[in-house]
């Protein structure tokens, strides 16, 4: 069976201004949810519903599909089912998902669940939508919905059920049938109390942001520790074995020689400035500090090299925004002062000459080139005093369970030859290495 995905995101917002654009923990609201879908592998195409040049261009980088909206639907005076049957009538599948960007939680197997339960041959349900169930102490017309005299028990409390309004999931033939995201015949999913979350006020938008940074943090911890068992020997040799030979970054060198570092790339490109151009879109760069978030590996690629891009006033900014390291695809400056602020840098050398008035932003969080390396977005990188390596998303998960495996081994390695172990017996046991 066919599976598709709708994501709408319009590119204006009353409550909150420009919502899909805002930045939840270092990208835009929308690209929370629609990287999320793209990486389901049961669903079959993801579409994103939208009028906005600027959602299209932040989404560039993913693969997906653009349903250019028209613009009359772009506005509160069109409900979700309408905007659900525009989606339906341009793109034809079995099963419909659309899904709310400004329920940034919502989880894949929460999903999957309501797409298997449709996909059941004996299944009695048509659609499914996300709810959330709660026992609430509820109040009508300024009255207690209870006995104020004798307080209930919670647990002995109705059942409020809720309409998330972030997820939704429907048969084609009950969606054509009805003319709405619900059908018939609704299963009710079941939300967590993150999943729940419906971000349409700036209060609801930081708290998002809390959560976000919490679950970041998770996520950080793990590289933390991953990191104190690599090398960029290992994870060159991993990747070499896995068949992706030109992972690794040459050319550019550490100003602290013991650095060494594990973060996601954000990602910046220069290019040279044309004759007549104003010179201060360079200045656009500073805004590259906004997405940074803790653990972030800057990753510059320059198109005047032999002028330098970062220096100390751009180091306290990366330090500010919680950079774990810098990598420039040409020469920085400043060098004693970035040193003092113990920032990792990795560049080709320095230059006193600045690229101001050489070179302006190309473009922000998007595949750059160094060395011949391509760098997305979000890509792992590794960096100490031997090299610079970036893991393919593709295959973040198998080499991650690789480092394991071989640091492991190694230790094992190590203690065998200490109790002269035949290099014959130690192959026998561990492969070549």
């Amino acid at each position: 069976m066919r599976v598709v995905a709708f994501l709408p995101a319009k590119g204006s917002s009353s409550r909150i201004e420009s919502k899909n654009l805002k930045l939840l923990d270092g990208k835009p609201l929308f690209l929370h949810t629609l990287e999320k879908l793209v990486h389901c592998d049961f669903i079959d195409e993801v579409y994103l519903d939208t009028e906005s040049k600027d959602v299209i261009d932040f989404a560039s980088e993913i693969d997906c599909k653009v349903l250019n909206r028209d613009p009359s639907l772009a506005s509160n005076k069109t409900d979700g089912n309408q905007l659900f049957m525009n989606e339906v009538n341009q793109v034809e599948a079995d099963i419909y998902i659309q899904i709310l960007g400004t329920s940034p939680f919502i989880q894949p197997d929460t999903i999957k669940k309501g797409v298997d339960a449709l996909m059941e041959p004996s299944s009695e349900y048509d659609s499914a939508v996300l709810v959330n169930s709660e026992k609430q102490y509820t109040w009508k017309e300024g009255r207690p919905n209870y006995d104020i005299n004798h307080i209930p028990n919670s647990v002995d409390l109705d059942e409020t059920v809720i309409e998330t309004m972030g997820l939704y999931i429907v048969k084609n033939e009950a969606a054509k049938k009805t003319n709405r995201r619900i059908g018939d015949a609704p299963l009710m999913l079941q939300a967590s109390p993150l999943e729940a979350i419906d971000v349409n006020w700036p209060e609801e938008f930081e708290l998002a942001n809390l959560i976000a940074a919490g679950l970041r943090e998770q996520d950080r911890r793990l590289l933390t520790n991953i990191r104190n068992h690599l090398t960029s020997s290992m994870l060159s040799d991993i990747l070499d074995d896995l068949g992706y030979s030109n992972q690794v970054i040459r050319g550019l060198t550490p100003n602290i020689p013991k650095a060494k570092f594990l973060g996601r790339a954000k990602t910046l490109k220069l290019r040279s400035l044309n004759k007549g151009e104003d010179f201060k879109g360079i200045y656009s760069a500073l805004h590259s500090y906004e997405t940074i978030i803790p653990n972030d590996v800057i990753l510059v690629e320059n198109e005047t090299p032999d002028y330098a891009y970062f220096g100390e006033l751009n180091a306290n900014l990366a330090i500010r925004a919680g950079a774990s390291a810098v990598v420039v695809g040409g020469k920085t400056r400043d060098s004693s002062e970035v040193l003092k602020l113990g920032l990792p840098v990795f560049s080709t050398g320095y230059t006193c000459q600045d690229v101001r008035k050489r070179a302006t932003m190309e473009s922000l969080n998007k595949t750059i080139n160094l060395s011949g390396v391509s760098v997305s977005p979000g890509s792992l990188v590794f960096g100490d005093a031997e090299g610079l390596v970036v893991i393919p998303k593709i295959i973040e998960k198998e080499v991650i369970e690789e480092i394991y495996t071989r640091a492991s081994n190694e230790k094992k390695i190590l203690v065998d030859i200490s109790m002269g172990a035949e290099v014959s017996s130690l192959v026998k046991n561990y492969g070549f290495f």
